[in-house]
């Protein structure tokens, strides 16, 4: 018999579907996350049979697709099916850095090295020449590009080969970015004083747990985490447009894992509920380890759903 976990997830995956016919404008993105939600529900005929119908169709989202398919397929040991799909992706006229670069990732986890390198190189050869010229700048480790840079030199260390030029595009962060800045708040509060004394923080890190962490927080500190996903993430949305509608330039996610956090406060003998912990731990993540709040459209949600922004806390209507 089916746990209450898979029905409510197979539910979820089926709404979505629906969604689909419901809204033809954007099926195809509905379908890769009705697709996502049925391979999470472990029914992964299903989300094939979706991303089949995405890659027929061709574009954008079926490169998308054909990423998403890959996946599933190294997840049911099927690698030889996975490494086949990637290398019409490789030949797809559509193919973007974006998808590149999540292809490079997946590779890299599975620790294919090789493979993942091959993949950074398309997504570097698909940087514009204005994202380039960012890159070189004084602040071009604060691009989006730039974690596509540094992970590419990292695979190129772990392989043992020298640097090249494309290494030397995104110089590191500044030394000082990595250490505690004192005046950097990092929960809503602090903002509030920081603007109630006048000052505009340059930039806001907001210590989030994911959807898989926050049930994960929810369970140990039951106490704590009270409120119920589909209300916390919208709420978490609305305020953080309100607070840059105020005036903030910057917002970054912090994402918390509950053993991080916990092992953080067990080193400093503290709790890992103290709201000066959580403060601590987020302003000495690095700038590569958080979220630029509000991300791109099409790029996964902060939230840490899987689904695209625009689909997620990003829709419209959860956050109006």
């Amino acid at each position: 018999m089916a746990t209450k976990p898979a029905n409510q997830a197979a539910a979820r995956a089926a709404a979505i579907e629906a969604d689909a016919e419901k809204y033809p404008d954007e099926r195809a993105e509905f379908l890769l996350e009705a697709a996502e939600a049925w391979r999470a529900a472990g029914q992964l005929d299903r989300a094939r049979k979706l991303l089949a119908e995405l890659i027929a169709t061709g574009g954008e989202d079926g490169c998308y697709a054909r990423c998403d398919l890959a996946g599933i397929e190294f997840e049911a040991g099927a690698d030889s099916e996975a490494y086949a799909e990637l290398a019409r992706l490789a030949r797809d006229p559509d193919l973007s850095e974006g998808q590149c670069t999540l292809v490079a990732e997946l590779l890299a986890e599975r620790g294919d090295l090789p493979a993942a390198l091959e993949w950074y190189d398309r997504a570097v050869a698909r940087l514009t020449p204005d994202e380039l010229e960012a890159l070189r700048g004084p602040d071009g480790w604060m691009q989006m590009s730039s974690v596509l840079v540094r992970a590419r030199r990292e695979v190129r260390r772990r392989l043992g080969l020298p640097a090249d030029a494309t290494d030397e595009i995104a110089p590191a962060a500044p030394a000082q970015q990595m250490a505690e800045p004192a005046g950097l708040p990092t929960t809503l509060d602090e903002a509030r004083e920081h603007f109630e004394s006048g000052r505009i923080p340059d930039q806001l890190r907001l210590l989030v747990f994911q959807r898989a962490e926050r049930a994960e927080a929810r369970r140990r500190w039951p106490d704590t985490y009270v409120d119920p996903d589909e209300e916390y993430f919208p709420a978490a949305e609305r305020r953080w447009r309100g607070l840059a509608e105020s005036g903030v330039p910057a917002i970054r996610v912090v994402p918390a894992t509950v053993a991080g956090l916990s092992e953080f406060a067990e080193r400093i003998g503290e709790s890992p509920l103290d709201s000066a912990v959580k403060t601590r731990y987020a302003r000495l993540a690095a700038d590569q380890d958080t979220i630029v709040w509000p991300p791109g459209r099409n790029d996964p949600c902060w939230c840490g759903s899987g689904a695209k922004y625009k689909k997620c806390c990003g829709r419209a209507g959860l956050v109006s």
